[in-house]
């Protein structure tokens, strides 16, 4: 059975050997120059891409480059459209309903002042010059219109409370149908998406089986559905494991490699790395951290975006 020394030994000699190891990473060739196309928030947790430009094509400015399915949003602007129509609509019936109201209560209101104005000269009669029934007649008489009156005040008063009220009312009723048809149209705006740049587009990937996302696909909001990216400020990303970010950091030479051209090696720094880890969705548990390289000049013409390196750095 080995000694405890032995053991110790054993460990440190594997830490050193491990150590001295080249520290490798994967990346790939992006522009800081991009459009990210992203899933739009819609009325469901689903979407569908409808239709995307092809790869293989250029992108100008200005361009068609992403279409999702805008079906129930479509339904849902047509269906607001006439409610909205029919609310402004029942707006002009309430307008003249009620303006029929307020002057049929205005009218009484004139009506029942000429009465009590016949009925205060009819009052003013002296008791000599009338029986007495008579008398007593026109100052009930006189009293009922003065009740009558004040009725009739009452009643246009309401009226042009109701008037108001209502009117008041349809009106909260159409600005939000029209709130909830601008942000239908809205909505359906976003379901196109058009390019801000020239440059190239390239798919996304699934977040859960890192598969290349296609048209048809059904996707989540918030997903990245393809980018479109300039050839200008190109770098290389990569994302780096936690555990490998102290021997990242003592590195001061970094070679790097195109997978398509192993044989020419090229010299990278590393110019900017996060401070905060992510957690990559079907790599494990562990923290990744994304770190961007720099090149003076690449070894192959014209690389395209997206483009597989091998990135390698030993300890000084």
């Amino acid at each position: 059975m080995p000694s405890l020394t032995t053991m110790l030994l054993s460990v440190l000699l594997a830490q050193q050997s491990s150590s001295e190891l080249p520290l490798l990473l994967t990346g790939s060739l992006v522009s800081e120059h991009r459009q990210t196309v992203v899933a739009p928030m819609s009325d469901n947790w689903r979407i569908q891409v409808q239709w995307l430009k092809p790869e293989q094509e250029p992108v100008k400015a200005g361009e068609l480059i992403a279409v999702f399915d805008a079906g129930s949003t479509q339904a849902n602007i047509e269906r607001l459209r006439n409610q909205l129509n029919s609310a402004l609509e029942q707006l002009k019936q309430i307008e003249s309903q009620n303006a029929q109201r307020v002057m049929e209560a205005e009218y009484e209101v004139q009506r029942r002042q000429l009465l009590l104005e016949k009925a205060n000269i009819d009052a003013g009669v002296p008791a000599g010059n009338l029986s007495l029934y008579d008398y007593e007649n026109n100052q009930l008489l006189q009293q009922r219109a003065i009740t009558e009156l004040k009725k009739a005040n009452e009643d246009l008063s309401t009226a042009r409370s109701a008037q108001i009220t209502e009117l008041e009312k349809q009106q909260l009723v159409i600005s939000k149908t029209a709130a909830d048809l601008q942000e239908a149209e809205q909505m359906l705006e976003r379901m196109s998406i058009y390019a801000e740049r020239d440059g190239a587009i390239s798919y996304g990937l699934h977040p859960w089986y890192r598969t290349k996302l296609f048209a048809g696909t059904t996707a989540q909001p918030g997903w990245l559905i393809a980018e479109v990216t300039e050839q200008q400020g190109l770098y290389v990303e990569a994302w780096v494991h936690e555990v490998d970010i102290p021997r990242l950091r003592q590195i001061t030479s970094l070679t790097a490699r195109f997978d398509i051209a192993p044989q020419q090696p090229f010299s990278v720094t590393l110019v900017q790395l996060a401070q905060q880890g992510e957690k990559r969705l079907s790599w494990g548990n562990a923290q990744y951290y994304r770190a961007r390289f720099a090149a003076e000049q690449l070894p192959i013409d014209d690389p395209m975006l997206g483009m597989g390196l091998l990135i390698e750095g030993s300890l000084p």
